[in-house]
């Protein structure tokens, strides 16, 4: 998932190397985290409450993605109460 390291097929392996990244506060991979939690994946049960963390984490640490990821959920309600102020805020 990350430029420049090459994929494997087990997942087990990649969760490992995105936990890595993640230990070290890169914004990118705990966006990215935030998405396996989100959408599933990895073989990992979807998990919304931990992936609003996440992107709360990663927003904090300036990652873009994660704003628009949390917007998107304050926009269409689909995780938390809808809230169009906090929304556009993101």
């Amino acid at each position: 998932p990350f430029c420049r390291s090459p994929m494997h097929e087990d997942d087990e392996v990649e969760l490992v190397k995105v936990q890595k990244r993640v230990d070290a506060n890169d914004p990118v991979a705990i966006e990215y985290l935030a998405r396996v939690y989100f959408f599933g994946g990895y073989g990992v049960e979807k998990d919304a409450p931990r992936a609003m963390k996440l992107w709360t984490e990663a927003a904090e640490l300036g990652s873009i993605e994660a704003h628009f990821m949390i917007g998107n959920r304050y926009h269409y309600g689909d995780v938390i109460a809808q809230n169009y102020t906090k929304a556009i805020h993101h």
